[in-house]
């Protein structure tokens, strides 16, 4: 059960700078937004990281509660929070967390559960977090749809991200990515090239994504116990079809 996920300091320094203008991410922000809002108890989000929903969350006076694997990414998110709140927030896996509390609500953003690779911690994950959950409670995550064009093709260094981290200072990122068929995985490197000290700095980091095809998904929740309630092919809640880029999916206890 070997995590593949530690976050070095570059990537978190400059999380929040690079997804900023995302519009997926805007789109799923709204979306989880609305559903944190209407749930009518305690939310739990696994894969906190920085705060991006997290904070709007709590500003909005939702019960939330957060957990990450990563320490630097809890130590980013502690920072921006009153230090009254941190006990909000714990350092944890998704595949053996353990809270001393249930839940109306949990929800696991930005193809959080593409990082679990094997079925093994894909079904641990999902029954954590059906303990987790009271009766009648909601388990809902997001999963990009595959497409079969960016599945067989290799991405080598293109540039995604280009801006200023800090006034005058430039920051890119490229990224990378090549197929692992047998895996079903995508192995993804991310450089950063910025500006500091009047010098240019650079550093990398790699993971793989595993990727999930429809009746896959489905299987997998059905396995754990939940009722798939709908999938929906975007953030808008449009129907699931061809031309969809996301899987999001609601599960009920």
């Amino acid at each position: 059960m070997e995590s593949k996920y530690k976050y070095n300091e570059a990537t978190v320094r400059f999380y929040d700078v690079v997804y900023e203008d995302f519009g997926h991410l805007k789109k799923g922000l709204e979306f989880y937004s609305q559903e944190i809002k209407k749930a009518g108890g305690s939310v739990l989000e696994v894969g906190a990281g920085t705060g991006r929903i997290f904070i709007p969350a709590l500003k909005q006076s939702a019960d939330i509660y957060g957990i990450d694997q990563s320490e630097l990414m809890i130590e980013k998110l502690k920072s921006k929070l009153d230090p009254a709140e941190h006990y909000r927030i714990s350092q944890q896996d998704a595949r053996n967390f353990n809270l001393e509390k249930k839940f109306k609500l949990i929800v696991s953003p930005f193809r959080v559960f593409q990082h679990l690779l094997t079925v093994e911690d894909q079904l641990m994950a999902l029954g954590r977090i059906y303990d987790h959950l009271e009766a009648g409670g909601y388990f809902i995550f997001d999963l990009f749809r595959p497409s079969l064009t960016r599945l067989v093709n290799e991405v080598n260094d293109s540039l995604e991200f280009d801006g200023e981290y800090e006034p005058g200072k430039n920051l890119k990122r490229y990224y990378s990515v090549k197929p692992d068929y047998l895996n079903q995985q995508q192995n993804v490197e991310f450089r950063f090239v910025w500006d500091e000290d009047g010098e240019e700095k650079t550093s990398t980091y790699a993971f793989p994504m595993r990727y999930y095809f429809r009746f896959e998904a489905e299987h997998l929740v059905a396995r754990a116990g939940f009722k798939l309630e709908h999938i929906y092919g975007d953030f808008d809640r449009n129907e699931l079809c061809n031309k969809s880029n996301e899987f999001v999916l609601i599960c009920r206890k």
